[in-house]
């Protein structure tokens, strides 16, 4: 979609803030998995591709989670609130499926899962560290938690993420607005809304879950390979991962790509994008950006076609849509 001139000012104002200084926005589909259980972290360590059995309660960190073909289906904070209980933030709004999975692989550990994700609202911080100010939100080291679970009005997770934050701040939702009003006038951050946001992701190549990060992807061709530790062992997925970079057979990257004139509205995460009659891989992102007047967004484009300039087609129905590669990793 295009923007009316009181929407391209708002985004364009928005943009500007991030270039100097720290800013916000809601998360408003991520959800919290609550697991009652000793097994916990002994099982997800086992899952999932980050080291996360040496947990204690205060310390949080992202993992990724990823099939046995090694796709990806979600990147999630393991939270661990006392020696029974331990907490987990997902990244994908689809709740269900993660819980899904989580249940196939529990067969006899003493883990029992519920969706909490209704209690909550969250709010994700960026660019934290360029924010000078008396009033800025407390620094911890990256792994920690502040704020007490059921005690506190709001938690804080300091943690390092593939998707280019490091704090996330949860709430009840009856203390949303006052949250909110918090990190807007006490801590001087500015609030950026979805379109702002994905442009300012666009311009530097960061993942997001739903979209770079999807079941077509896996992370290494996603962009987010520091979220695997390829030292801690097994995990699900780990054969092919580990093949992919052994050898050296990852086929994909992340590229920016920009619309010619007539681009489409809207397009899927996972299409489709072809190079004369071969595939050149998939667009993940796809927005209209009001300072240049065309759609751009990111893919995750074969090796071959990855060159800046290159000019690849996407087709849907009877409509077929010219776009170029800009900038890659």
């Amino acid at each position: 979609m295009q923007y009316s001139d009181i929407d391209k000012k708002d985004i364009l104002l928005q943009l500007k803030a991030t270039e100097s200084g720290a800013f916000f926005r809601e998360e408003r589909f991520q959800g919290v998995i609550r697991v009652d259980g000793k097994d916990t972290l002994e099982l997800l360590n086992r899952l999932s591709t980050a080291r996360v059995d040496n947990l204690k309660p205060g310390g949080v960190r992202e993992t990724l989670l990823v099939n046995e073909k090694g796709r990806f289906i979600d990147a999630i904070l393991v939270v661990p609130v006392d020696a029974t209980t331990v907490r987990l933030v997902t990244s994908s709004p689809d709740v269900a499926a993660v819980l899904a999975w989580l249940e196939k692989y529990t067969i006899m550990e003493d883990c029992v899962y519920s969706d909490e994700s209704e209690d909550y609202a969250q709010y994700t911080v960026y660019n934290r560290d360029v924010t000078d100010s008396d009033n800025a939100l407390p620094v911890h080291d990256p792994g920690t938690v502040h704020g007490v679970w059921e005690e506190d009005d709001e938690i804080l997770l300091r943690y390092q993420s593939v998707t280019g934050t490091d704090l996330r701040v949860l709430c009840s939702n009856e203390h949303a607005d006052q949250t909110k009003e918090k990190l807007l006038n006490t801590h001087g951050l500015t609030y950026i809304g979805e379109e702002a946001f994905e442009l300012w992701r666009i311009d530097r190549l960061l993942p997001a879950a739903g979209r770079e990060l999807g079941a077509w992807s896996n992370p290494l061709e996603a962009g987010a390979s520091a979220g695997i530790d390829f030292a801690k062992g097994c995990f699900i997925g780990q054969e092919v991962i580990a093949r992919l970079e052994n050898y050296e057979k990852v086929q994909r990257a992340p590229v920016q790509l920009l619309w010619d004139e007539g681009a489409p509205p809207e397009v899927e995460p996972g299409s489709r994008v072809q190079f004369e009659e071969q595939d050149a891989g998939l667009v993940t992102t796809h927005i209209f950006d009001p300072r240049i007047g065309k759609f751009r967004g990111i893919g995750l484009i074969r090796n071959a076609y990855q060159e800046a300039g290159t000019t690849l087609r996407y087709t849907i129905g009877n409509s077929t849509y010219s776009l170029r590669t800009e900038h890659r990793l």
